[in-house]
């Protein structure tokens, strides 16, 4: 039997039970069915360790929900951020990370041999050379050690240290670390340095915030990286219907947000398809980039000019955009926020007055359907809804049959 460890050494595998938790907070024990028993208490009891002050619990009969309860603007740091601190690490990788910086203190530059020879001579650990210049070779790359060549071998130094290299510059930047570890994807990089530092976030507090975010940040920075260097990239999408897990080739193209649910997509071009589609993040397992993409320009032109006709992030199974045409009735004086929501909410489409009191609203959609819910909103107002697509709009009208069914009185309701 594998024993209990808080720390963990991947992610992914905590990624998805953070976000049942704290976003389907109405799940029991029994309902984790891809994994053990065991594997669910196990995160449990992680997750109960990381985000003690929210965790709340729930009993239906005999069965007890736990779920996590937070409010964005009452807190200064997202919690969540706690599940990246819980990284395991080994008995060598924080003694290095304590010994290596006091070593290469002062100036000294030092060969690994030699680093090894110190390490034994102060301390009486004898440490392989490989591991060594293997975390010397991570702190390059974080931007914590200098390399330089003298002859035949490398030599390796501490960084210049800002606090004294530029004694103004870190005070004025707490304010912009303060927004950004809250307001801007990867905010758990300004969280980690406001922790370096010793500093707390006391200016911002942010309303309506989408703490898990964070959790998709692992995948969102491979995405981004295939943007920037115009590559294809091989997604692992788990289904949220099936529960199955497929690979997908994509030459990704746009990040969107969803203002309504807080959800992001990646937006591409399916290699296998040939066609533009989309993937939520939160149903992404693993990114891994693949080989440049010469047609990506193209693919962008292209999707620039598709972007106009999509109401969310549906492609449709057309090339054709289908025509939705809505008829609005308001009291102009009274309720002149009806017009406001139309011109505000209605994303580009055109609105025209017909009469005093009725506005008509067209767009043209690929997917007219993602309009349905937006157009639903006006029930009781929409004199008249047309779309060239006959199914839409049969479904728009038969919804609202349903409804009218539902709440009003059986012998009220017309045949």
């Amino acid at each position: 039997m594998s024993e209990y460890k808080e720390l963990i050494r991947q992610f992914d595998r905590i990624r998805s039970y953070v976000r049942d938790f704290y976003v389907y907070g109405f799940k029991t024990r029994e309902d984790f069915r891809e994994k053990s028993g065991r594997t669910y208490d196990n995160h449990r009891r992680r997750m109960e360790s990381w985000f003690s002050p929210y965790i709340k619990t729930d009993r239906s009969g005999h069965k007890k929900s736990v779920f996590l309860t937070i409010d964005s603007g009452r807190i200064p740091v997202n919690p969540l951020y706690q599940a990246w601190r819980s990284k395991t690490f080994t008995d060598n990788d924080i003694s290095l990370r304590f010994l290596l910086p006091d070593l290469l203190a002062k100036g000294r530059f030092l060969t690994v041999e030699a680093i090894a020879d110190e390490i034994q001579k102060l301390n009486g650990c004898l440490m392989d050379t490989q591991t060594i210049r293997r975390k010397l070779a991570f702190f390059e790359k974080e931007g914590l050690v200098i390399r330089k060549k003298e002859g035949r071998q490398y030599l390796y130094g501490s960084a210049e240290n800002l606090a004294l290299s530029h004694p103004g510059l870190l005070t004025p930047l707490w304010l912009a670390v303060s927004f950004f570890q809250g307001a801007a994807p990867f905010g758990f990089i300004g969280s980690t340095i406001l922790d370096f530092w010793n500093k707390k976030n006391e200016y911002f507090r942010f309303h309506g915030d989408y703490l898990v975010h964070t959790l998709e940040d692992e995948i969102l920075l491979p995405i981004l990286t295939a943007m920037e260097r115009k590559c294809q990239i091989l997604l692992t999408v788990k289904s949220t219907r099936s529960r199955r897990a497929g690979d997908v080739a994509i030459t990704p193209l746009r990040i969107l947000t969803s203002t309504q649910t807080g959800r992001r997509y990646v937006c591409g071009r399916r290699q296998d398809s040939h066609r533009f589609t989309s993937f939520r993040l939160d149903s992404i397992q693993n990114a891994r980039i693949l080989e440049p993409d010469p047609c990506f320009d193209r693919y962008m032109e292209t999707f620039a000019d598709t972007f106009p006709y999509i109401w969310g992030v549906s492609f449709g199974n057309l090339r054709k955009p289908e025509t939705v045409t809505m008829e609005i009735c308001f009291d102009e004086k009274e309720e002149s926020y009806i017009l406001t929501r139309l011109d505000r909410e209605g994303r580009g489409g055109a609105l025209k007055r017909l009469e005093p009191g009725v506005y008509e609203y067209r767009r043209l959609c690929l997917d007219p359907s993602e309009l349905l819910p937006w157009a639903k909103s006006f029930t009781g107002r929409v004199r008249s809804f047309h779309c060239s697509d006959r199914a839409v709009e049969k479904r728009f009208w038969d919804d609202m049959n349903l409804m009218e069914a539902c709440y009003l009185p059986s012998d009220a309701v017309p045949d």
